[in-house]
Order: structure tokens, then sequence, then C-alpha cells
């Protein structure tokens, strides 16, 4: 059974809250097509100890499907909703926010299902690993996050390294992380 109200549930917002990290997932979000909720699970589960095993996708199967099905096209119709209330509606509780509103709301339940799935592969320990050292877990972690190093810029990532880090370890991790992310695209 999945839990919708969990620690890292409660962990993300709270995390979430914060202006900074906001808006660094979001950047990561939009430009490099990352999943703001793996990139808040790949630091929860740094926190605890935790990598990503080398078959993740596989284990993560049910939440990339759920994450396409349903996230990503509540998302797409929010964003398409928003641009025609803006010509349609002169005011803002027009029929057309309104419906922009519920489809948010949606969207919302859809990212805590996908987040109640995350914590689920936790309980499960299901495509972790225990890792010693959390700077190392929350490195692999977030690297497995994006598909191509070249569309992640730098700043948006040392906010979440920061979140686990200090300045000066923020610093050398960034270097490591970009280090993975070039070798890993090399690769494929």
């Amino acid at each position: 059974m999945l839990l919708h109200d969990n620690p890292f549930w409660r962990f993300s917002l709270s995390l979430y809250q914060l202006k900074r990290i906001k808006d660094a997932c979001l950047q990561l979000q939009d430009e490099s097509g990352a999943n703001v909720n793996l990139l808040l699970f790949a630091l929860w589960v740094s926190q605890q100890q935790l990598r990503f095993a080398p078959d993740w996708k596989q284990s993560f199967q049910q939440l990339d499907n759920w994450h396409r099905d349903y996230t990503l096209q509540l998302r797409r119709q929010r964003n398409e909703l928003k641009v025609l209330a803006e010509k349609a509606d002169q005011h803002e509780d027009g029929p057309l926010h309104r419906m922009r509103d519920h489809i948010m709301k949606a969207e919302l339940l859809a990212e805590q299902q996908e987040q109640a799935v995350l914590y689920y592969y936790y309980q499960e320990r299901q495509g972790l690993l225990d890792c010693e050292n959390k700077e190392a877990a929350l490195i692999e972690n977030l690297c497995n996050c994006f598909e191509d190093p070249t569309q992640v810029d730098d700043a948006p990532l040392k906010v979440l390294l920061g979140v686990l880090l200090d300045e000066r370890d923020t610093e050398f991790a960034i270097v490591r992380l970009r280090e993975q992310l070039e070798r890993r695209h090399q690769r494929r």
C-alpha cells in the first residue's frame, strides 16, 4: 500500500518552500527535462546513505510510466490553459482560469502519487543500494537524473548539492558531478 503522507513527502514540501530550491528544480525541469520528484528523491535517499542501483531505471519503471502518462500530461494541459485563459478570460476567476486551477490541483496529486511510489521503492530498497559516503551517493544519484549533460547548468546543481554539503564541499562536488555526467554521456 502506498503512503501519500510520508517522510519523503514532508521533506520535499519543506525543501520546495525555499525559493532557491524551487527555482533550481524548475530550471532543471524546464531546461534539462529532469523529474523534480526524482531530484528531490536523489537528495533524500542520499541523506539516508542510499544510492541508485545500476538497474534503477528498470526498478523505477512504474514511476516513469506514471510521470509520462499523467504528471507530464497534466502539466502540458495546465500550461496550455494558462495561455488560453490569459487571452479569453477577462477576469482571473473566469472559467478557463478556474479550469486551470483544477488541473493544477490534479497535477499536484499526480506529483504526490509519484512521491508515494518513490517512498515505496525506498521502503522496499527497490533500485537502491547502501552507500557509506553521503556525498558520493548524492553525486551518483543526481547524475542519474539527467539524460543529456550538455543541457544541465551548474548553477541549479550547486543549489541542490548545497542542501547536504557546505559551500567548500559543494565546489568540489560540482566538479566531480560534472565529470561523472560527461563520462556517462560519452559511454552512450
